[in-house]
């Protein structure tokens, strides 16, 4: 069976794996790029299917190791990203903040939440307004204002403990 064919008679069980995703925890978005991920390893691997069993079986034993290849994938980016952050976390050295070059505030803002952060990078780094921020993260312009003062209360008490 060619991979164009079996993939078009696969998209009738399209519903059926994206439910099967939904199901595992895993968002929307999340299952459609899954379910991409299971049609291109079907046009990789058309040649080998055989018709010994129905082809929603062999859909959802594709389906599953795409899942279980996605979850080993984040747990081991998550790893390397906590190992990073302690890394330097542990790393950044005391300084004055007036002192302090572009690298050392990037790395005193690790210890910032990803919201925190991301309001920093857009605000401080690349100059970005708060109404162009609230805009581009798609929340309110007082949430914007309320992370930012946060997160410039963080890195101050972060900056001061590192002083002293």
């Amino acid at each position: 069976m060619t991979g164009e064919a079996l993939i078009a008679e696969a998209k009738t069980f399209e519903k059926k794996l994206l439910n099967f995703f939904w199901r595992q925890g895993v968002s929307h978005a999340e299952a459609e790029d899954l379910l991409q991920e299971v049609y291109l390893r079907l046009w990789k691997y058309s040649g080998r299917y055989v018709r010994s069993a129905s082809l929603s079986t062999f859909l959802f034993i594709v389906a599953r190791h795409v899942r279980l290849d996605a979850l080993r994938s984040e747990t081991r980016r998550r790893e390397r990203e906590e190992r990073w952050a302690k890394d330097v976390a542990e790393s950044a050295a005391p300084c004055n903040p007036a002192a302090c070059s572009r690298d050392d505030v990037r790395r005193m803002m690790m210890c910032l939440s990803e919201p925190l952060r991301e309001v920093v990078e857009l605000g401080v780094f690349q100059d970005m307004s708060y109404a162009d921020i609230a805009e581009v993260l798609g929340i309110p312009l007082g949430t914007v204002k309320s992370r930012m003062f946060l997160a410039l209360k963080k890195l101050k008490e972060r900056f001061n403990g590192k002083r002293s």
